[in-house]
C-alpha cells in the first residue's frame, strides 16, 4: 500500500509540471490572441497631447513609443492586454526652453521618473464597426492603468482598432498583420501630482489642469518590430541554449 502511494505521489510531482507546460509552454502570462508589437522604427506612431489656459495653449508630440499590443481580431469579445511606454525626455512642445521646463522636477522629473506608461488590463464595450475579407475596425473601451510622475491611476478610455490582414497594400506600411489604435482621453494633472513650481500659479492661467491626449499607434505581427526579444509575455524565442530570457528551449 506504502509502496502504491509513494508511486502515485511520484507521478503526481512529475506529471503535473508537464501537463501545465503543456497548455501553453510559449506564455506564461497565460493570455490568449495575437501579439502586436508597437515599435515603428519610422516613428509614424505619435502621442500628442494639449493644454488650453487663458493665457496660452500648448500642444506637445512625441513619437517615440514602444510596447506591445495582445488582441484576437478573430475572437474581439475575449478583449486585449498590452503595455505601451512613452519617454518622457521625447515629449516636444515646440520650445527648447518650456520642453527643459517640462522635463524638470516642477513638472514630470524626466529624470526621476523617465517613463510614461499605459497599461491595458482589457478591452470592453466592443461594437463592430465594419468588416472586409481583409479587416475589421471596432469601436471599444480600454482599460488601463496610465503612470506619470510617479502615480498611477485606472481609466477607461474610448478607442478604435482596426486588424488589417497582410497584404501586398499593408506590406508598403510595414510587414505583417497590422493592428491600429487610436485613442483620446484627458488627464487631470492634480491626480498626478503634478503642481508646477509652488506658489506659481501656472497651473490654470498657462497651463491646463486638465490635458486632453491623443494616441495612435500601429502594431504588427512581425519579429522584426519587436521592441525586446526577452518580451516576457513571449519567452520562447531565438536560441533555445543560447537565449536566457528562453526558459522554453529547455
Amino acid at each position: 500500500m506504502k509502496s502504491l502511494l509513494f508511486t502515485l505521489l511520484l507521478a503526481f510531482v512529475f506529471v503535473l509540471p508537464l501537463n501545465v507546460q503543456a497548455q501553453n509552454p510559449c506564455n506564461p502570462c497565460g493570455k490568449a490572441g495575437t501579439v502586436f508589437h508597437v515599435n515603428d522604427p519610422m516613428g509614424r506612431n505619435s502621442v500628442t497631447f494639449k493644454s488650453q489656459a487663458p493665457l496660452e495653449d500648448i500642444i506637445g508630440t512625441t513619437n517615440q513609443i514602444t510596447g506591445h499590443i495582445n488582441f484576437d481580431p478573430q475572437n474581439p469579445d475575449k478583449g486585449g492586454h498590452g503595455k505601451l511606454t512613452v519617454a518622457v525626455a521625447s515629449l516636444n512642445t515646440g520650445i527648447p526652453l518650456r520642453n527643459e521646463h517640462l522635463l524638470g522636477a516642477d513638472w514630470l522629473d524626466a529624470s526621476k521618473y523617465p517613463d510614461i506608461t499605459i497599461e491595458i488590463e482589457k478591452v470592453k464595450d466592443i461594437k463592430k464597426v465594419k468588416s472586409t475579407k481583409g479587416s475589421a475596425t471596432y469601436d471599444v473601451t480600454i482599460v488601463a492603468d496610465l503612470s506619470i510622475h510617479g502615480k498611477t491611476r485606472r481609466v477607461d478610455v474610448a478607442g478604435r482598432i482596426t486588424y488589417l490582414k497582410e497584404s501586398e497594400q499593408t506590406r508598403t506600411k510595414l510587414a505583417g498583420d497590422l493592428l491600429a489604435m487610436r485613442a483620446t482621453f484627458a488627464v487631470n494633472l492634480n491626480d498626478f501630482d503634478i503642481t508646477g513650481p509652488k506658489g506659481s500659479g501656472l497651473i490654470g492661467s498657462k497651463v491646463g489642469e486638465t490635458i486632453e491626449i491623443e494616441v495612435s499607434v500601429l502594431g504588427s505581427t512581425s519579429e522584426a518590430m519587436a521592441a525586446n526579444p526577452c518580451n516576457p509575455c513571449n519567452p520562447c524565442k531565438g536560441k533555445a541554449k543560447k537565449n536566457p530570457c528562453n526558459p522554453c528551449g529547455k
